[in-house]
């Protein structure tokens, strides 16, 4: 199982929040677990990061339905970002979505690893090969 020492959470469900950080700590995922509410503040945090040469997280975890902005609209923005930067981070899409063309429309972007339906389980997590 892959581990990584900082994960981003995008969610902007607080008991999902919850929920999801203990699955990643007991999945022993990730050191530093850090969550935010909505697409935006995650998207400042990462350009601050990028700008002030501060580490990136290697994972982010990204809800797709949000309010203000979806976790598509947060791929396109974040497909803005130089290569240098998004190279160096995988994304995990979680969606309560069972629509195939959400998870066809997600594994398109590349820096998109994997699909996974709510909720996220360990067995979930083991199942992901996070070397793509």
């Amino acid at each position: 199982m892959a581990h990584f020492r900082h994960i981003v959470l995008v969610e902007d469900n607080p008991i999902d929040v919850f929920i999801n950080t203990k699955v990643i700590e007991q999945a022993n995922l990730g050191d530093v677990i850090q969550s935010f509410p909505s697409a935006r503040p995650a998207l400042d945090y990462l350009k601050d990061s990028e700008q002030n040469n501060l580490a990136l997280p290697e994972l982010i975890i990204l809800d797709i339905r949000m309010p203000d902005m979806d976790g598509f609209e947060f791929l396109d923005e974040f497909g803005l970002f130089p290569e240098s930067t998004t190279e160096k981070i995988k994304i995990l899409m979680l969606s309560s979505s069972i629509d195939p063309e959400d998870e066809a429309k997600a594994k398109a972007y590349t820096s998109v690893i994997d699909f996974i339906c709510k909720p996220l389980t360990r067995d979930k997590l083991l199942s992901i090969n996070f070397n793509r």
